[in-house]
């Protein structure tokens, strides 16, 4: 009787000590709550309400139910801006989360000596405000003074000065430029990281086995990171799909248009041309289109399952 009686008050006493551990959770975690309401979850539902009324901002509301999204589906301007959004996300993946993995396992395995001094190179474009970055590469891209054309003419090549960021057709591509150069030392990083993690005896029998890089790399160093690779691909793509500064700063989305993403149009459609409504309707559809995206490349990067030893015997 009496070591039931001393079970049951242990248990009560763990039970009683869990509770008041979450209840100091609890109370950790309102700060970051009541944040994440105040300047997340009520601006966004407040966004989504005003995105079926008319609205310049100063005048009444006016309700026009779903007459935003319709606009919205046959406005040519938002699916070039996504286009570029898209294009923007797949750079990304090419050459900063591609490119930086390769970059981040020659740093660990061929070049380690050089390690240091390379990560500090590579991650200063990621510490500069991107404000800062887009007026330096708007004196680049300049057509009478910039670097770019002065060194062009300065090795004879003069016929191929242009207004980089005044042509259509070359615009897009000189932001790509910019954003993929100002990101890749930060997928570098994060791969370094990555790549130090892995078990050096792996390579060790790798070696023993005599595969080389090209096989190591594919074969070993990727497939072991592969949730990293998830990892950095859906912060790539989600980034992409709300980059700003960077265009604004550099190009306002023009020349007509032609470097807008949803972001730039978003905002000089709110703040530009007032209507907010409308605006609203845009930021709607950009959080939906980013959510959608983020889950097919979650699932599409998953890592496969091990095979079990029935698998493989089948």
């Amino acid at each position: 009787m009496t070591s039931a009686l001393s079970d049951r008050a242990r248990r009560g006493g763990l039970h009683r000590a869990k509770r008041r551990e979450s209840l100091i959770a609890l109370l950790f975690l309102v700060p970051a709550l009541a944040f994440l309401a105040i300047f997340v979850a009520y601006p966004l539902a407040n966004a989504g309400m005003l995105s079926f009324f008319k609205w310049d901002g100063f005048s009444p509301r006016e309700w026009v139910g779903i007459d935003n999204f319709v606009r919205l589906a046959a406005d040519g301007v938002f699916w070039s801006s996504l286009r570029n959004n898209v294009l923007i996300a797949v750079a990304a993946i090419v050459f900063q989360v591609g490119l930086g993995m390769v970059i981040a396992y020659w740093l660990v395995r061929v070049i380690p000596r050089f390690k240091r001094a390379a990560m500090f190179l590579y991650v200063i474009p990621v510490v500069i405000s991107e404000i800062c970055i887009g007026l330096l590469w708007q004196f680049v891209y300049n057509p009478y003074f910039g670097l770019l054309n002065g060194f062009l003419r300065l090795i004879g090549l003069g016929d191929l000065a242009k207004g980089w960021l005044g042509d259509k057709t070359l615009a897009m591509p000189a932001v790509l430029v910019v954003m993929n150069l100002t990101y890749l030392g930060l997928y570098i990083l994060l791969f370094v990281a990555a790549f130090q993690d892995v078990d050096e005896s792996v390579y060790e029998a790798a070696s023993l086995d005599g595969a080389g890089h090209f096989r190591t790399f594919f074969g070993i160093s990727a497939p072991m990171i592969a949730s990293n690779v998830q990892a950095t691909v859906l912060l790539a793509v989600v980034t992409s799909f709300k980059t700003f500064s960077l265009v604004f700063v550099m190009t306002r989305g023009g020349p007509s248009n032609a470097t807008d993403v949803i972001s730039t149009y978003l905002f000089k459609t709110g703040f530009g041309n007032f209507e907010a409504g409308y605006a609203s309707a845009i930021g709607i559809a950009q959080l939906l289109i980013t959510v959608i995206v983020g889950v097919f490349v979650l699932t599409a990067t998953r890592p496969r399952r091990p095979k079990t030893i029935k698998e493989v015997a089948r």
